[in-house]
């Protein structure tokens, strides 16, 4: 199987059929749904304007800028249309999922309501910021676990203690897979799919006690070093070890240096979402498939502003039973 291939498609079905209602058909699909094609576009669009000086962007980019403002087009095109059908359902259609509480929903206090403009706009979030790092966080994991045998055994072991080899799990027991979560936090540690994220100095400042800060300067907090810092986590950070995250080892380490979605008052809103989701994913796979690498592959990772493993490939063998 096509790893991140794969995690792309689930992810973005899971997100779009809970949140929204919607059904992009991706496994149906030889090739990506056009939205993931147009979204990767102006991820990618969006990154290389982040490292082009303003003044060159214009003139350099000018072929680039055509083409997000048509991806731009598609994506607002699409989530138009499944806002539409939305409002054209009947009150029997409600589903009480994200997108009837922006449509649905006054302000308690105002009454004020979401414009459609600001729903499309929630709405793109969502899918992209909802998909794409999930999708390469289970790829990250998937990857280790089939590298460390170990761990996968251990994992799995938890699984059917927990779940059984048949039932199907509900919401509370997800939370009951403890090592699993371990895993998943571990491969975020070690490749925290949204890589970095800035602060503004409200005033001068001296960071660290080192540092010089003025007042409207940024500073760039990079996730990757951050979470492979020896003082916090020991001599050897490269190394893939879940029991990192063991309470006891949590407890005895500094409390911000673990930072795999972003911080303070903007931290990712979907956070729970993900790692419930996460977390589901990765157990129904240890419990129906041994994972085999591929031969002589070596981590490489790609970026889109997210973090994506590439080229990974897995062999999935069903397990007995």
């Amino acid at each position: 199987m096509d790893v991140p291939g794969d995690m792309t498609k689930l992810t973005l079905e899971t997100i779009a059929r809970t949140g929204f209602g919607h059904d992009f058909g991706s496994f149906e699909r030889t090739r990506p749904h056009p939205f993931v094609t147009a979204m990767v576009g102006t991820l990618t669009h969006a990154q290389r304007r982040n490292v082009m000086p303003p003044a060159l962007a214009p003139l350099l980019l000018r072929g680039s800028e055509r083409r997000n403002a048509a991806d731009m087009a598609y994506l607002n095109r699409t989530v138009d249309e499944v806002v539409a059908a939305r409002r054209a359902a009947d009150a029997s259609g409600a589903r009480g999922d994200l997108l009837d509480r922006m449509l649905d929903v006054a302000h308690p206090e105002t009454g004020e309501r979401l414009s459609p403009e600001n729903i499309r706009r929630q709405v793109i979030t969502f899918l992209v910021a909802g998909h794409e790092t999930t999708s390469g966080a289970l790829s990250f994991a998937l990857h280790y676990l089939a590298r460390h045998p170990d761990v996968f055994t251990r994992a799995r072991e938890e699984v059917d203690q927990v779940w059984g080899r048949t039932e199907t799990p509900g919401y509370e027991q997800v939370a009951k897979l403890r090592y699993v979560r371990r895993v998943l936090d571990e491969s975020l540690r070690l490749w925290p799919t949204a890589p970095a994220f800035a602060r503004e100095a409200r005033q001068d400042t001296v960071v660290g006690g080192v540092h010089p800060v003025r007042r409207g300067a940024w500073a760039l907090v990079l996730a990757v070093l951050l979470h492979r810092d020896p003082e916090a986590w020991g001599a050897r950070p490269e190394e893939f070890d879940p029991d990192r995250f063991a309470p006891a080892a949590v407890r005895a380490r500094p409390p911000h240096v673990f930072k795999p979605f972003g911080t303070g008052a903007r931290a990712c809103i979907g956070r729970q979402f993900a790692l419930h989701e996460a977390t589901l994913v990765l157990a129904l796979l240890l419990r129906r498939y041994d994972l085999v690498p591929e031969p002589g592959y070596e981590l490489r990772v790609a970026e889109r502003l997210t973090l994506m493993p590439e080229g990974l490939r897995l062999r999935l063998v069903r397990r007995p039973g």
